[in-house]
Formats: C-alpha cells, structure tokens, sequence
C-alpha cells in the first residue's frame, strides 16, 4: 500500500534537476536495433499492435508494464511487469526491479505511461539509455525529445508521432 506519492514525485523532480548520470545521443528509427517501452496494462489492447509495428521493423523489444493489480495475459520474457507489491510505502519499485530493468540494453526509449505513473517515471529517469522520447505533460522535462500533447491524447496517434518523428529526423 502507497502511503503518498509526495515523496517519489519529490524525488523524481530531484532527478530531473541533476545533470543526466548517462551519455545522450539521438538515435533515428533507422539506428536503433532495441527498443524500450513504457506503458500501463489497462492500455494493454491499444499497444499490441503498436508493438507488433516494431517487431515487423526487426527491433528487439523489450517492455515495462505497470499493473496495480494482476497480470496481462501477454506476457513473455520481453515483459518486466511492475505490480504495486513491487513498489514500497512510498512508490518506490523495488531494488530488484530497478536493477532488472537497468540493464536491459535499449537504443531509445519510449514512454507511453501519462502522466501520473510515477513507478515508471521513477524508472525512466534511472536507465541509461542514451536516447529518450515521450510526451510533455506537464513543465517537467524527463525525455530528449518531447511531443506536446493535451488532455492523454490517444496513445496509437501519439505512437504514430513518435515514429513518425524518430524516422524523419536524421543524426549526422
């Protein structure tokens, strides 16, 4: 049971105001070989098809899904699943957890959580990936490339732009 998200919305705050403890670098859609994505399990439904999108572009995926409750029936070993027993009095996930999810290897990362799932944000702000997208809810700024979006816009249209972005844009 969460006692308050006070003390994890503090330190995530904290950890957006420190300079970034990994190297940043854009990666095109192009460049990247593994991707990491970051969703809740009640969109579950609405993010099997954008994965299978990537999984048809030959990128190795690998996702983390909050779940309060339960498990999604889609799970395999490409799945880290965070439940609210993973996470302490205060949202905090677990040592563990945080460990396991740090060292999946990712080229860019993709948060499709929104904007109060601070387990995921807590985690998203702790992996070394140097490349970084997701949406700007609010003025924190925990992405390298931020999409303004208003009012949890659809997820499959807020994807699109997401690749859509991470294709035109080129590195030199």
């Amino acid at each position: 049971m969460i006692v308050s998200n006070y003390f994890i919305k503090k330190k995530i705050r904290g950890l957006i105001a420190q300079p970034p403890a990994r190297v940043r670098g854009f990666r095109s859609l192009k460049e990247a070989r593994n991707v990491l994505i970051f969703y809740q399990a009640r969109d579950t439904e609405i993010m099997q098809p954008c994965l299978e999108t990537l999984r048809m572009m030959h990128k190795q995926l690998k996702v983390c899904v909050y779940t309060p409750a339960g498990v999604p029936s889609q799970v395999s070993d490409e799945y880290q699943l965070i439940e609210n027993k993973d996470l302490d009095a205060w949202g905090f996930p677990s040592e563990s957890k945080r460990r396991a999810i740090r060292e999946w290897k990712a080229d860019v990362l993709i948060d499709l959580s929104g904007p109060s799932c601070y387990p995921l944000q807590y985690l998203i702000l702790q992996h070394p990936c140097p490349f970084k997208v997701g949406p700007k809810y609010s003025n924190l700024d925990l992405y390298d490339l931020s999409i303004l979006v208003t009012d949890r816009d659809d997820i499959k249209y807020l994807f699109g732009q997401i690749l859509f972005y991470l294709q035109s844009i080129h590195s030199k």
